[in-house]
């Protein structure tokens, strides 16, 4: 048989775009490190930047904006940890676990995340959130809780895709994702 070797396509103009230019694809590009006090000014700028869906998926109601200093600080100094994630200086997500309130005498640690809209999609939420996991099981979580508006679909499919086992318990408009450690 005789094979006729193919020349690659001609490259496709792209149309300039900030969301094609803001970041690498790669999750590793982006540093992450604890979060400070001193992060308060760049993480309200990057939640204020935020779609109101992004926000209302992240804190389940309105945030306003600029979002309020009381909001902002149990981030940053939540009864666990909390990462951020840059990129050109700029805050661009988020992650944290805290001690679940209430909750029964299985220690239990909530994880949460969020990460700038142009920056979705690229697994900085899965990233963080693995991290946040692994944190809460050293300190002693013997279970994880993640708490899910049914609307979120990307999220769900990332819990789903990372936890496949873990049982959900429907709460209203909320799916609440409890994940026994060791992760």
């Amino acid at each position: 048989m005789n094979q006729t070797q193919l020349s690659p396509p001609p490259p496709v103009a792209v149309p300039a775009s900030p969301l094609l230019d803001v970041a690498p694809r790669r999750t590793e590009a982006f540093p992450i490190r604890r979060a400070t006090g001193g992060d308060l000014g760049k993480l309200s700028e990057m939640l204020d930047g935020l779609s109101e869906l992004s926000l209302y998926f992240r804190f389940q109601t309105s945030v306003g904006h600029p979002p309020r200093r009381s909001l902002i600080e149990p981030l940053l100094h939540p009864n666990g940890q909390s990462w951020v994630a840059e990129h050109d200086n700029r805050l661009i997500a988020h992650a944290m676990w805290a001690w679940a309130h209430g909750a029964p005498a299985t220690p239990t640690a909530e994880l949460a995340a969020i990460v700038a809209d142009p920056y979705q999609g690229r697994g900085l939420g899965l990233r963080l959130l693995t991290l946040a996991a692994a944190h809460a099981t050293a300190a002693g979580a013997a279970q994880l809780l993640l708490v899910v508006s049914s609307a979120n679909d990307r999220t769900l499919r990332l819990i789903r895709r990372r936890w496949p086992t873990a049982p959900a318990e429907r709460d209203g408009a909320l799916i609440n994702f409890t994940v026994p450690t060791p992760i």
